[in-house]
């Protein structure tokens, strides 16, 4: 790409690659097996896991790879007591739905979140080694979703955190800042114990948009008194009364409005028993609803 359109990139024209060249690109570079080092997880794409199609006049990519995480020693039950054990060169998988709309004003991509879980990260990270080769990097703004039951999200424990960083062994990471995350400590608190209400009141505030992020970071560390300088966090949330998920702590601003489709997803798929269909239905609906709320 680089040498092809060396001029045009000289000129300050974007390049001439389409999503679908990028698709093949990055099907090609996930058949077997993507490690995301910076994301510490992995992901697959095989031929039969994308399905295109256009309403509209936008065209719709419905991409089902395989994540999850990797570099840790993986244990398999099975409901007979089987045990199997696997070492840290393993990744344990499982099915996430992405899908990309392109219409005329750009793209809008959509993740399916599921237990709390999601393939953000290491698409993004393992998209960019695909495509390094041909001078291109992939970026994407997050869109902050709707919100929906915001009272439903209850904080309920937080995991302060001290990480180290360390720059990429491999050199044209280095370019771009990556760094590998190591947690040298960290300390787990019950935000449903009264003894630690003011850091629940806290993380509230923030919650509420009264004080930012910083602040609120700086304020948690204080009501710890402790010597470490903690520099990141985790969130376990209780979502609807039922459902947990944990949030790493850059990531809460944004979680507070996700737009969950559990409920309706479940019904949908009782009736129907096609998971993906309903899916893409509910997809295509919060499509149209990001367009009407002019996020973009």
């Amino acid at each position: 790409m680089i040498e092809e359109q060396r001029e045009a990139i000289r000129s300050g024209e974007e390049p001439n690659y389409s999503f679908s060249e990028f698709i093949d690109t990055y099907k090609e570079y996930t058949s077997n097996l993507a490690i995301g080092e910076n994301s510490d997880r992995a992901i697959a794409l095989a031929e039969n896991k994308i399905e295109f199609r256009e309403k509209n006049g936008v065209k719709i990519w419905h991409i089902m790879p395989n994540a999850g995480k990797q570099g840790k020693p993986i244990t398999v039950m099975k409901k007979t007591g089987e045990k199997y054990n696997y070492g840290s060169d393993a990744a344990a998988l499982y099915e996430y739905h992405v899908f990309v709309y392109e219409s005329d004003d750009g793209f809008i991509a959509i993740f399916h979140r599921q237990n709390g879980s999601g393939c953000k990260s290491v698409f993004l990270e393992t998209a960019n080694n695909a495509i390094k080769s041909k001078g291109l990097k992939l970026e994407m703004d997050l869109i902050v979703p709707m919100v929906d039951e915001v009272n439903d999200i209850t904080p309920t424990k937080i995991t302060m955190q001290f990480i180290k960083q360390e720059l990429s062994s491999d050199v044209a990471d280095n370019v771009n800042g990556s760094r590998r995350k190591h947690i040298i400590r960290e300390v787990g608190l019950n935000l449903e114990e009264q003894e630690n209400r003011m850091i629940l009141d806290i993380i509230n505030r923030f919650h509420a948009k009264e004080i930012d992020q910083a602040k609120a970071f700086a304020l948690i560390k204080a009501e710890l008194n402790d010597e470490v300088d903690y520099n990141d966090a985790e969130i376990r949330l209780r979502v609807g009364g039922k459902r947990h998920q944990k949030i790493r702590w850059c990531e809460f601003e944004n979680i507070v409005g996700a737009h969950d489709i559990s409920a309706r997803l479940y019904e949908a798929y009782k009736n129907s028993h096609d998971f993906a269909g309903e899916l893409a239905k509910l997809s295509d609906e919060y499509y149209d609803d990001i367009l009407k709320s002019e996020e973009v």
